[in-house]
């Protein structure tokens, strides 16, 4: 095809998807200087949100929101904040150990003896936990995911005790 002047438009749909505009052409050149803008403002926003003690879960959705809007992986402040991300994971899935240890503890302690079993669904808990940080990105050796994983063969144990 040539020039898309000389081109029949009688039947204008069909024109219209007949061509493409350059690549330097001025309307594509403002959407990507919009794209690079919107990029930006949500790498900032994820990464500001991070710095000021946001959970997981909220930074895990500014995250994707980030990436949807065209911005690399790789950008300095996504790369911040994803180390943010990991670091809440991982003290998130530990903060959740720890609680079920002393959820079995408690019970323990207030003489009545938590069923067989309940123990070691806890400890499954954990490990399904710990699979999904990894998932996510957080490394495997992460001191706080081998606490959490010594706690679930921790109950796994005393649930084996209990039998």
């Amino acid at each position: 095809p040539g020039p898309p002047a000389d081109e029949n438009k009688s039947h204008f749909a069909k024109f219209a998807q007949s061509f493409k505009l350059p690549k330097q052409h001025e309307a594509l050149a403002r959407l990507k200087a919009l794209a690079d803008e919107v990029g930006e403002f949500w790498a900032d926003t994820c990464l500001a949100e991070a710095e000021k003690g946001h959970g997981h879960a909220v930074l895990r959705r500014l995250f994707d929101v980030a990436l949807g809007t065209g911005v690399d992986q790789d950008h300095p402040k996504l790369v911040r904040a994803i180390r943010i991300l990991n670091d809440r994971l991982a003290e998130r899935v530990l903060k959740e150990a720890q609680e079920r240890q002393k959820k079995d503890a408690f019970q323990e302690e207030m003489g009545k003896m938590p069923r067989v079993g309940a123990a070691s669904e806890m400890g499954d808990k954990i490990e399904q936990d710990v699979f999904a940080a990894v998932k996510e990105g957080v490394p495997e050796n992460d001191p706080r995911l081998q606490q959490a994983m010594e706690i679930c063969k921790a109950l796994r144990q005393k649930d084996g005790e209990r039998k």
